[in-house]
């Protein structure tokens, strides 16, 4: 079965860094230059990766999920603005496996590719409500 990448009723929202306001902004305006640049000792400790909450780059959340699958949306933090566009397709890609009638659950791991061990992970976010409700993608190798 083919998954449908680009099915028009989920959209994908991007929330750059480099927008006032999200997290991360003043870490990454300090990153410049001048006399309050941080050295590459303390960037390269800076936590890309982690899933907890949103502190850094870019975040990426569906939009449609919760109507058209009755699914929580999906979302994935501090992406590294350089890995945009395979994080646009990751995701476009489980909204198309949702879209299908499959779940994401809490603790779930789904292997991506045939070819390489490209595992993520799942975890399930609370809202206030909830409709807010989000399943955050773990990547994990």
């Amino acid at each position: 079965m083919t998954t449908r990448i680009d099915d028009p009723r989920v959209q994908i929202a991007v929330e750059l860094p480099s927008e006032p306001g999200s997290p991360g902004h003043e870490e990454l305006s300090g990153i410049g230059s001048g006399e309050h640049r941080p050295s590459m000792d303390v960037v390269s400790g800076w936590p890309w990766l982690d899933q907890d909450a949103h502190r850094r780059g870019t975040r990426l959340l569906t939009v449609g999920l919760r109507m058209y699958a009755a699914h929580p949306e999906i979302e994935l933090t501090n992406l590294p603005t350089m890995f945009l566009e395979s994080g646009m397709r990751l995701m476009k890609e489980l909204a198309g496996y949702v879209l299908a009638g499959g779940r994401l659950e809490q603790d779930d791991v789904m292997q991506m590719r045939d070819s390489l061990p490209c595992l993520v992970g799942f975890r399930r976010i609370p809202g206030e409500t909830p409709d807010d409700e989000t399943v955050r993608v773990v990547l994990l190798s």
